[in-house]
């Protein structure tokens, strides 16, 4: 969702035709996300609306269209006698059979081209000598930065590009949707079903501004330094405008060569490609164990839905976990440090399954990704590739008393704890905590002896 440095625009632009760009919101994604108020689709309606404004000054328009995309798209297509359809490859297991089936459906009737765009490298560019996919990261890693070149960074760039307006009444004749975008975000997004609401969380026009500052203001340098700190803004927050579009990958790749130290933030780059690789090769992992011991009935999770729905409104007893969670709610993000100890906390303490985990995020995360979301879960709970050992669990005091020593992170998400002290907060168990704010709903060492029970059954 960007003009500048988009690879299908390019290859479009490349041929030298008509250009009309379409955007789809596809019923079939949607079903997943019944929130009437997902804030991922307020940020898709500002952006839909600037991006038709910006190309109203240039003699174009944005179509944008409602309904499953499989049938859409071959629709619009006849509708409109396009000669070549241009798109962004997707590697995901669903939008795979998606794009298959419309690839089927155009068969002898247009071009079908797909471009690699969200990611550095696509899942087959990086494989073993043996021709099978990596396992582990770290010769992953190593594997990706001795590939990356200026070439695999480079701008795309798509001069002269000449767009064209496709008739309304021809395409609506042919049964699509057409939505109206003249009448702003909060009308767009009431033709679909769902409710617009002001978040001055996520500006959609701040993408490449806040890339440019984290990196001008020596963020992205310190990243190494000040990523776990959950008070600070020692993370860019950028997540959700690579996962939309807004930004490119390979801007992000661009600003971090540009500085002297970078190999941390970089990491968390080929991290975002690795997981897309896994998925790609092992597209089972949504919803089975990447470890096959673990799949089944092996690890007997917790079916305690009262212990579920206490770590989803951040009401668990233990501080840092209820921060982290309410900040998911208001936000729609959540620091990663503080992804990593919730997960933990849900599979390790609670014993719940990292699936309903996992469904959770999906329905709040801006920045959701399926690889990257389904990686990590699987990395906390153990069962994923390169996964934390089953026997580290995370203390979620000791983590709070670490990454947010000075109790400034909790107490912006838990204002019923506002009045302790750095040395009580993550503790008010033990300092007399206040009325309103829980008891903690288990005891770490009990907890922590039962997940190694778990594991070690297998093991």
């Amino acid at each position: 969702l960007r003009w500048h440095d988009n690879a299908a625009l390019a290859s479009a632009a490349s041929e030298n035709g008509l250009i009309q760009p379409v955007f789809v919101f596809d019923t079939d994604i949607l079903a997943r996300f019944v929130n009437p108020k997902d804030r991922r689709l307020n940020f898709l309606s500002a952006v839909l609306c600037q991006m038709d404004a910006q190309l109203k000054k240039q003699g174009g328009s944005l179509l944008v269209l409602h309904g499953s995309a499989v049938e859409v798209i071959p629709a619009l297509v006849r509708a409109t006698h396009a000669k070549t359809l241009h798109a962004a490859a997707d590697f995901e297991p669903s939008t795979r059979v998606r794009d298959k089936t419309v690839a089927d459906a155009l068969e002898g009737i247009c071009d079908f081209k797909r471009v690699k765009d969200h990611l550095i490298f696509a899942p087959h560019e990086i494989l073993k000598a043996d021709g099978t996919p990596y396992k582990v990261f770290t010769p992953y890693s190593k594997a990706w930065l001795a590939k990356l070149n200026d070439d695999t960074v480079a701008v795309k760039v798509a001069p002269h590009v000449k767009w064209t307006n496709h008739s309304h009444d021809v395409i609506s004749q042919a049964g699509l949707k057409i939505l109206d975008l003249s009448r702003g975000p909060a009308a767009l997004l009431e033709q679909i079903g769902y409710t617009y609401i002001e978040d001055a969380q996520w500006p959609a026009d701040a993408g490449p501004e806040m890339l440019r500052g984290f990196a001008a203001s020596g963020g992205l340098s310190r990243y190494g330094e000040t990523r776990n700190e959950m008070a600070l803004k020692g993370t860019s927050r950028l997540s959700p405008y690579v996962r939309f579009g807004l930004v490119s990958v390979r801007e992000a790749v661009r600003a971090a060569l540009s500085q002297t130290t970078h190999e941390t933030w970089l990491n968390e780059i080929i991290w975002r490609d690795f997981y897309a690789m896994i998925l790609f090769h092992f597209p089972e992992t949504p919803t089975q164990e990447f470890n096959e011991r673990y799949r089944g009935n092996a690890l007997q999770w917790s079916q305690n839905t009262e212990h579920f729905e206490a770590w989803k409104a951040g009401k668990t007893g233990y501080p840092v976990v209820d921060a982290a969670m309410r900040q998911l709610l208001e936000e729609g993000w959540m620091h990663n440090r503080a992804r990593m100890i919730v997960a933990s906390f849900l599979t390790k303490h609670l014993h719940l399954d990292w699936r309903w985990g996992e469904e959770h995020f999906a329905q709040y995360l801006m920045d959701y990704d399926q690889a990257s979301n389904v990686g990590g879960w699987q990395w906390a709970a153990s069962t994923g590739t390169d996964a934390q050992p089953y026997f580290r669990i995370f203390n979620p005091t000791t983590q709070g008393e670490k990454f947010d020593a000075e109790g400034e992170y909790t107490r912006r998400y838990v204002p019923e704890l506002r009045a302790l002290s750095a040395k009580h907060i993550h503790t008010p168990y033990k300092f007399g905590r206040p009325e309103n704010y829980p008891a903690p709903i288990v005891v770490h060492e009990e907890s922590r002896a039962k997940a190694l029970e778990m594991f070690k059954r297998i093991a």
